[in-house]
C-alpha cells in the first residue's frame, strides 16, 4: 500500500491514473461454438463485448525498457481502493491503464492488456543495428520448453522463488539482449506471483515475445495472468491460438480450474470434451487437466455442486438429449474420482455424498471403491474404509482386488470386527476362489487372539486343504511331505487354547508340530506354550520349557521370551523371580523391551513399592525400548495401583505426568480413572467419563469399562443403576464378559434378597438359583480370554471364570441355609474346572463352602475345609526359585558356599509372598468363629500366631473380630494387648467427642482414604463395646475380689491407650450397643 500511494506522488502520475482513449472500438466478433453450448449457432456479440474480447495494442517497446526508471510500480496505483471487477472492467472497456500512441495491433491479432510500468512514452531510440542485433539473438537463442529458470536464477542473484519486484527490477537494468533472453523465465517466474502487477508484466512481456518463439510455456503463463487479471476472453483465445497453432493444450488446467471455481459447468465440461477429442486422436500425451482443479481449497464443495447440478441436468432433460448427457456424467464421474483422490480435499461428509453420487449415476464400479479406501487408508480413516467396503458390496464394486481386500482386512483385525473378517472371506470365496495363504493367517492369528477356538480350526482346516490342493507342486520343490511351510503356520492354534487357558490342547498341539507335521517348533511356538502356562499359574511347566528352550542348539530365546516368564513372576508377585529374570536376560545381550519393564513394575507394585515402580517408568520413558513405543501399560499399573489405595492426588498427577511425557492415553488408561472414582464413591462421575470423555477421546469402550462401573454402584448399595448400565452396554451391542455378568447376577441377587418381605424367601432363592444357571450355562472360555478381568483376583485363568460365580452363590445360599444346594453346588464346580485341579479347589470357594458348614454347625467339615484352605494358599503364595541351570552364570556367585544349616534356616524362614499375604483373611475369620464356638480358645491363638509366622498378615476387619472373640471368651489381657499393639496406633478418637472441641472437625482426606486400606489397623466400634463390657465386668468383679482388682489394675497400666478411649466412650443407646454391654451376644 506504501507503494502505490508512493507512486501517486510522482510527476505525471494523474496522467497514468486518467488517461484517455485514444482508440475507437473495433467491428464485432465472434467466439466459436464449442465455448457456448448451448444448443444455438454462433452469436453475434455485442459492441460492448467486443471490446472485451479485444485487447489495446502496445507501443513499440524492444530496447526502450532497459532505459525506463525502475522504480515506477504501478500505472494505477490506487487500484486497491476500487472492486476488482471494476477496475477490470475499466482496463478492458475504456483503455484506462493504458498509456497507448497509436492504434496497431500486435502480431498475434491481440492487444497488450493492462499498463506498464514506466511514465514515459517516447518511440523506441534505439538504433537499427542494436535491433537487427536483438533480433539475430533471437533466432539464434529461442526460449525453450521450460523456461531455463535456472538461468534466471543464475543471471539475476534470486535466492528466493517470491522476490518479484527484485526479479523486475534487474530486468528492467538488463540491456535489451539479456532482456530477450530472460524474458521467457521471468514470465515463468512471475506466474507463481498472486499480484495484479506481475500479472500485467507477465502480459506486457508476452506482447515482446515474437509469435514464432510463443511457446505453449509462454501461453500458459500469460493466460494465467490473463486470469488473474479477470480477462476471461482473452485467455480463452490464447487458449484457441495454442489449440490451433501449438497442438498444446497450454492453460486448459488453468481455465477448466477458473470454470470450476466459478461455476460455470458448461464451460468446464466444453473444454473437457474439446480436451478429450484431442487426445483420442494422439495429441496432449501426459497432460493433466485437473492439475489446479485439484488443488483448489475448496475442490470439494465445488464437486458436490457440479454433481448436483448434473443431476438435476439429467433429470430434467429430454429422451433426445441422452447422449449428451450421458458425456456430461461422464466428466463429473471423473471429477469425482479425482476429487476423491485428493488427500487435502477429504472430509467424512463430502466423501459420503461423492461416492452417493457415483451409486446414483451407476458408476461406481470396483476401481471407484479401490481408489477410495487407498484414499481413506493414506488418510487413516480407518471407520470410513470399513464403511466404503461395505458400500462396495451393496453396489457395482463388490469385486475388489486381492491387494484392496488384503488392506481391508487388516483394518478390519486391527478393529476387531468378526463380521467384517467373515465378509472378506466370503469375498475372497466368491471373487477370487478362495482366500490367499495370507488371508488365512491374518484372519485366524486375530480369532486366537479373540480366544473363538471353533472358528481358528475351522479356518486352519480349510487352509490345510487350500494347500494340499497343491501338495504335487510343493513336493517338487520340497523333500518333506507336509502341508505346512513353517511351524509359525500353526501358532494360532497353540494361541487360542493358551488364551483360552486350554493348556492340555496347547501342549497336544505342540508336539503335533514334530510329529504329525515334521517341522521344528520355531520360537513363536515356544513362547506361546510358556504363555499357557503361565496362564494357569503352572510356573513348574513354564521353568522346565524355558530350560529346555536355553538349552537347545537351534533356538536362542529373544526379548518377548524373557518378557513372557517376567510376566509369569510378576503377576504372581514374585518380585525375586523377576529381577532374576530380568539379569539373566541382560547377561545374554537380550534387547530390554517395553515387556520386561512392564513386568517389573507390576512386580514392585505387588510388592508394595510404588516409588520404586514409579521410578522405572521415569527411567523407561528415555530408555530405548522395543516394542510400540507408547510405554502406555506401565503407566498404566501405576495409575491402577493408586486408584486401588484411593489416593486421588498421585491419580492424577500420574495422569499429567503421562501428558508430559507424551505418553498416550489408551482404554485402560480411562478405566483406571474410573476405578480410582468408584474407590472413593463416586460412581456416577466414573460414569460421565464412560457416556461423555470417552466419546470425545474416541475411545471405545469394552465389557471391562461397564463392570468397573457395575462394581462402583454395586459397592455403594445402587444395585438398579447395575441394570441401567448393563441396558447402555446391550444397546451398544458390548458383549458382556464373566466379569459384567457376575456383576449383573450380585445385583439380581441382592434387589431379591432385599425383597424378602414381599414374597417367600424360597421362591426368591430359587429364582437366583435358576437365574444362576442360566448365566453359568452361557459361560464361555473366549469371555474369559477377552481382556483383563474384573473381581477375578489372581485366580488361574482355567479356573476363575467358575470360582468367580460359584463362590459368591454358594456363599447366599450357605447364609440362608440352603446346605443340600451349597453342596450340589460345590459337585458341579469340580466338575467344571480341569481334573488336575478338582483336588485343590480355590480358596474363594472353599472358604465359600467353609462358611455354609459352620452355618451347619459341622464342625468337623469346617475343620477339613480350613486345612485345605491353609494348604492350598501357601501353595499359591510360596515362591518358587529359578532353577539352577537356567540361572547358570547370570547372577554373582557367594563369596563363601552356603552350609546345610543355612538352608534349613532358609527353608523354615520362608513365608509367602507380599502379595499374598492378605490371601487367608476372610477366611480365618469364619474359622475363629467356629473355634470360639468350640471354645477352642487355645487352638485360635495357635492359630492365628501359625498364620502369622507363615507369612500372612490380617486386616482390620479379622483383627477387630479376634479381639472380639478373645474379650467374649474373657482372655482379658491378650484381648487388651493386642488392642493396643496392633488397633490402637491407629485410633483418632471418638467422632462425637471430636465434633464438641474448637477444632476442625473433619479428619484430613488423605486419613479418610487410608482407613479404607485393608492394612491401615484401627479399632472397630464394636471392638471397643465388647472391651468396655469386659471392662465393666471386671469393676464389678474387682469390688469382691483382690485378685480382679489387680487384673484391672495391670490393664489400666499396660494399656492407657485403649483404657482411655472405653473411658471416653460416648453412649450412644441403640440396640446392638445394649445387646453388647448386656452380654446378649
Amino acid at each position: 500500500m506504501l507503494e502505490r500511494t508512493a507512486g501517486c506522488l510522482e510527476s505525471g502520475s494523474l496522467r497514468r491514473l486518467l488517461p484517455s482513449s485514444k482508440k475507437s472500438l473495433k467491428s464485432r466478433r465472434t467466439l466459436h461454438s464449442s465455448f457456448w453450448h448451448h444448443g444455438a449457432g454462433d452469436l453475434e456479440l455485442s459492441p460492448i463485448w467486443a471490446a472485451l474480447v479485444r485487447a489495446t495494442e502496445p507501443a513499440n517497446q524492444h530496447s526502450e525498457v532497459s532505459r525506463r526508471s525502475s522504480t515506477s510500480q504501478s500505472a494505477m496505483l490506487l487500484d486497491f481502493l476500487y472492486p476488482a471487477g471494476t477496475i477490470n472492467f475499466l482496463r478492458q472497456y475504456s483503455g484506462w491503464g493504458v498509456d497507448r500512441q497509436d492504434g496497431r495491433w500486435g502480431r498475434s491479432g491481440l492487444g497488450k492488456l493492462g499498463y506498464r510500468q514506466y511514465t514515459s512514452s517516447a518511440k523506441d531510440t534505439v538504433s537499427t543495428d542494436q535491433t537487427r542485433m536483438e533480433e539475430g539473438t533471437q533466432d539464434q537463442n529461442p526460449d525453450t520448453e521450460d523456461g531455463n529458470l535456472k538461468l534466471l536464477y543464475e543471471r539475476m542473484g534470486l535466492t528466493k522463488s517470491y522476490d518479484y519486484e527484485e526479479a523486475w527490477r534487474q530486468y528492467m537494468l538488463l540491456d535489451g539482449v539479456d532482456q530477450q533472453l530472460l524474458r521467457t523465465p521471468l514470465m515463468q517466474y512471475l506466474t507463481k506471483s498472486d499480484r495484479v502487477v506481475d500479472a500485467e508484466r507477465i502480459t506486457e512481456l508476452f506482447e515482446m515475445v515474437r509469435e514464432q518463439y510463443r511457446s505453449p510455456i509462454v501461453y500458459q503463463a500469460t493466460i494465467r495472468a490473463h486470469l488473474k487479471l479477470r480477462n476471461l476472453a482473452d485467455a480463452m483465445q490464447l487458449h484457441k491460438i495454442a489449440y490451433d497453432t501449438l497442438e498444446s493444450p497450454a492453460g486448459s488446467a488453468e481455465l477448466l480450474a477458473h470454470f470450476m471455481q466459478n461455476s460455470s459447468w458448461w464451460r468446464a465440461f466444453s473444454l473437457w470434451t474439446e480436451f478429450q477429442e484431442r487426445r483420442r486422436e494422439g495429441q496432449f500425451g501426459r497432460y493433466d487437466l485437473f492439475e489446479l482443479v485439484v488443488a483448489m481449497p475448496n475442490l470439494a464443495d465445488q464437486t458436490i455442486e457440479l454433481a448436483e447440478y448434473v443431476s438435476r441436468r439429467i433429470r430434467n432433460a429430454p429422451p433426445s438429449s441422452k447422449e449428451a448427457d450421458s458425456k456430461l456424467k461422464e466428466f463429473a464421474s471423473t471429477l469425482i474420482r479425482r476429487t476423491l483422490k485428493t488427500l487435502d480435499a477429504f472430509s467424512p461428509s463430502s466423501f459420503s455424498t461423492l461416492l452417493e453420487f457415483l451409486r446414483l449415476w451407476e458408476v461406481d464400479d470396483s476401481f471407484v471403491y479401490e481408489e477410495a479406501i487407498e484414499t481413506l487408508l493414506a488418510l487413516k480413516q480407518n471407520k470410513m474404509v470399513v464403511k466404503c467396503y461395505r458400500l462396495a458390496r451393496q453396489g457395482r464394486g463388490a469385486h475388489l482386488s486381492v491387494q484392496t481386500l488384503h488392506k481391508v482386512l487388516h483394518v478390519l483385525c486391527n478393529h476387531h470386527s468378526i463380521l467384517g473378517m467373515q465378509q472378506i472371506l466370503d469375498d475372497f470365496f466368491k471373487f477370487h476362489s478362495r482366500p490367499t495363504s495370507w488371508a488365512y493367517k491374518l484372519c485366524m492369528k486375530e480369532f486366537a487372539s479373540q480366544g473363538d477356538a471353533k472358528t481358528v480350526h475351522a479356518l486352519f482346516k480349510q487352509f490345510i486343504n487350500s494347500r494340499e490342493e497343491q501338495k504335487a507342486v510343493r513336493l517338487a520343490r520340497r523333500s518333506v511331505d507336509s502341508p505346512l511351510n513353517s511351524a509359525d503356520e500353526i501358532s494360532p492354534l497353540l494361541q487360542v487354547h493358551a488364551k483360552r487357558g486350554e493348556v492340555a490342547k496347547a501342549v497336544a498341539i505342540f508336539n503335533q508340530i514334530e510329529n504329525v507335521y515334521k517341522l521344528q517348533p520355531t520360537l513363536l511356538c515356544w513362547n506361546i506354550l510358556l504363555n499357557a502356562y503361565g496362564k494357569v499359574h503352572d510356573t513348574s511347566s513354564a521353568y522346565e520349557y524355558f530350560e529346555r528352550l536355553l538349552e537347545s542348539p537351534q533356538i536362542r530365546p529373544d526379548d518377548y521370551t524373557f518378557g513372557t516368564m517376567m510376566g509369569i513372576c510378576a503377576s504372581r508377585g514374585d518380585l525375586e523371580r523377576t529381577i532374576e529374570l530380568y539379569m539373566l536376560a541382560d547377561e545374554l545381550g537380550i534387547q530390554k523391551s517395553e515387556a520386561m519393564i512392564d513386568s517389573l513394575v507390576s512386580a514392585y507394585i505387588s510388592e508394595g513399592d510404588l516409588q520404586q515402580a514409579e521410578r522405572l517408568c521415569e527411567d523407561a520413558v528415555r530408555m530405548e525400548l522395543k516394542g510400540s513405543g507408547t510405554r502406555t501399560r506401565m503407566w498404566n499399573y501405576l495409575l491402577v495401583a493408586y486408584a486401588a489405595r484411593r489416593d486421588l492426588n498421585n491419580v492424577n498427577r500420574t495422569l499429567q505426568r503421562m501428558a508430559e511425557a507424551n505418553v498416550d492415553y489408551d482404554a485402560y488408561t480411562y478405566s483406571a480413572l474410573m476405578q480410582a472414582l468408584c474407590m472413593v464413591n463416586q460412581p456416577d462421575k466414573a460414569y460421565d467419563i464412560l457416556r461423555e470423555v470417552m466419546v470425545e477421546a474416541g475411545v471405545q469402550a469394552t465389557a471391562f469399562h461397564y463392570a468397573v462401573i457395575m462394581g462402583g454402584f454395586l459397592a455403594t448399595g445402587e444395585s438398579r443403576k447395575v441394570f441401567a448400565v448393563q441396558n447402555r452396554m446391550m444397546r451398544r451391542n458390548v458383549r458382556g464378559t464373566t466379569s459384567s455378568n457376575l456383576l449383573t447376577l450380585k445385583a439380581q441377587i441382592a434387589e431379591d434378597l432385599a425383597l424378602l418381605d414381599e414374597g417367600p424367601e424360597k421362591e426368591i432363592l430359587e429364582r437366583s438359583k435358576q437365574m444362576f444357571q442360566e448365566v453359568v450355562a452361557t459361560i464361555d472360555p473366549q469371555d474369559v480370554s477377552s481382556g483383563p478381568r474384573k473381581g477375578h483376583g489372581r485366580l488361574a485363568i482355567d479356573v476363575a471364570h467358575t470360582s468367580t460365580f460359584y463362590s459368591y452363590v454358594m456363599f447366599v445360599f450357605g447364609q440362608r441355609e440352603e446346605f443340600e444346594s451349597v453342596n450340589k453346588l460345590y459337585d458341579e464346580f469340580k466338575r467344571t474346572v480341569p481334573e488336575s485341579k478338582r483336588n485343590r479347589p480355590p480358596v474363594p470357594v472353599l472358604s465359600a463352602l467353609m462358611s455354609a458348614k459352620l452355618q451347619e454347625r459341622n464342625f468337623e467339615a469346617v475343620e477339613e475345609c480350613w486345612n485345605l484352605i491353609l494348604d492350598q494358599a501357601m501353595e499359591d503364595g510360596r515362591t518358587r526359585p529359578l532353577p539352577t541351570k537356567i540361572l547358570g552364570n547370570a547372577l554373582p556367585e557367594p563369596d563363601e558356599p552356603q552350609s546345610p544349616v543355612d538352608d534349613v534356616l532358609e527353608s523354615e524362614a520362608e513365608k509367602v509372598m507380599p502379595a499374598y499375604r492378605l490371601h487367608l483373611a476372610d477366611s480365618l475369620v469364619i474359622y475363629l468363629r467356629s473355634l470360639v464356638l468350640q471354645n477352642k480358645i487355645q487352638q485360635m491363638t495357635d492359630t492365628v500366631k501359625d498364620v502369622l509366622d507363615r507369612g500372612f498378615v490380617l486386616d482390620v476387619h479379622t483383627w477387630n473380630k479376634y479381639v472380639q472373640f478373645l474379650a467374649r471368651k474373657h482372655e482379658y489381657d491378650l484381648a487388651f494387648r493386642i488392642c493396643e499393639e496392633k488397633l490402637m496406633p491407629g485410633w483418632t478418637g471418638w467422632a462425637k467427642i471430636r465434633w464438641q472441641l474448637p477444632v476442625r472437625n473433619r479428619l484430613p482426606i488423605e486419613l479418610r482414604r487410608a482407613r479404607q486400606w485393608p492394612t491401615h489397623l484401627r479399632p472397630m466400634y464394636y471392638t471397643m463395646l465388647y472391651l468396655a463390657r469386659e471392662y465393666i465386668e471386671l469393676q464389678d468383679s474387682a469390688a469382691e475380689s483382690p485378685a480382679y482388682k489387680y487384673i484391672l489394675s495391670d490393664l489400666e497400666r499396660d494399656y492407657p491407650k485403649t483404657m482411655k478411649a472405653i473411658k471416653t466412650m460416648p453412649r450412644m443407646d441403640n440396640e446392638g450397643e445394649r445387646n453388647i454391654l448386656r452380654g446378649r451376644t
